[in-house]
């Protein structure tokens, strides 16, 4: 199933820009101002400027779209000041990527990305994924979720339970794939297998499978809780409650250490 896109909020999703590249950077803006409910604000050609710009406008930006290469400090720099610094933790990023940036893209969801978009997707997709992580949501486009399957390994081991579930976001929204990119359900969920127990700090419930494989499908917490069997507010606290057992931060990371791991399949 395809995430639902958010409800567009009252005033237009306010976006910094980050691009090294000038052609790149105004294309992008030309494409998002060309949307009533988003609006590039401000822009800036590295990382340096970048922050700069988020401090000058505290409470005024609703999603940072950085890029990963970039001089004077490049993106992963941005997203460690960004976690260190909680005056800037209000902006969620996301990540434009190219298919050679395998490393770096697994950086930058250690380091807290909210998303991952590759550098050619459509307008559609731009403007679906700006709006899906504005809103609080994730998305992991789906011709990258191979590759960063392909290269966590093993050696990506999950976090500490507590720092994970303190660490979580709490906002409705889920992973979503663009409509135009056909993609397989998730099969449904049963409590964990002998194999896939070493995924787990402790073993999920059976209703915490369940609710871990609608996430995995791209459904966000509302449309999870309109199941006759969960309310919105029950879902969160699976949802918190599975990231704290899988020691991801984040419904991004999530997803890739369910897959990855077997916790779901496909």
């Amino acid at each position: 199933m395809i995430d639902a896109a958010p409800t567009h909020p009252q005033h237009p999703v306010r976006i910094l820009l980050v691009d090294d590249q000038d052609l790149l950077r105004s294309a992008f803006q030309m494409l998002l101002d060309s949307q009533e409910d988003l609006e590039v604000v401000a822009t800036a050609a590295d990382g340096a400027a970048a922050l700069a710009a988020m401090r000058s406008r505290p409470g005024g930006i609703d999603l940072v779209l950085l890029d990963i290469r970039m001089p004077v400090l490049d993106g992963l720099g941005v997203l460690r000041e960004v976690r260190r610094d909680p005056a800037l933790a209000g902006a969620p990023v996301l990540v434009l990527t190219t298919f050679d940036d395998e490393d770096l893209i697994l950086g930058a969801l250690r380091s807290g990305a909210r998303g991952f978009l590759l550098k050619d997707a459509s307008p559609a997709v731009l403007h679906q994924a700006a709006r899906t992580v504005a809103a609080g949501g994730s998305w992991l486009d789906p011709a990258i979720t191979g590759t960063v399957l392909a290269h966590l390994g093993d050696d990506a081991a999950p976090a500490d339970p507590g720092t994970a579930a303190a660490g979580a976001p709490e906002r409705p929204e889920t992973a979503s794939a663009p409509a135009d990119v056909p993609r397989a359900p998730a099969a449904p969920a049963t409590a964990p297998s002998t194999a896939t127990a070493t995924a787990l700090h402790e073993p999920l419930t059976c209703r915490e499978s369940d609710v871990l494989a609608l996430v995995c499908e791209g459904l966000s917490n509302l449309e999870i809780g309109e199941r006759p069997f969960l309310a919105e507010s029950t879902v969160k606290t699976h949802v918190k409650a599975v990231l704290g057992k899988t020691g991801c931060r984040n419904r991004v990371e999530l997803i890739v250490h369910a897959y990855r791991t077997g916790l779901v399949t496909v």
